[in-house]
């Protein structure tokens, strides 16, 4: 899927974040694009989750664990200016 993005828009993956609010669907398809990941914390997922899987020995649980997070996508907004 992501792919596709990148072909059809010149998208830079080194230069993407994929957002979300799901360690299970939204951080892992990120990870498996090679993308940096930011999980918020205002929806599904939970920081204690996160923090569980990286403590996990299991390699699967590696590709859970967000580059970043944020309490709310709110946050992102001063970062859009730079």
């Amino acid at each position: 899927m992501f792919d596709c993005i990148v072909e059809r828009f010149g998208v830079n993956p080194s230069r993407t974040l994929m957002v979300g609010d799901r360690l299970e669907t939204d951080i892992l398809f990120g990870k498996n694009c090679g993308l940096s990941t930011i999980l918020t914390l205002t929806g599904v997922s939970r920081l204690e989750e996160a923090q569980a899987y990286l403590a996990s020995d299991s390699a699967a649980a590696k590709d859970l664990v967000p580059n970043y997070y944020v309490d709310s996508i709110a946050d992102l907004i001063p970062g859009l200016d730079e």
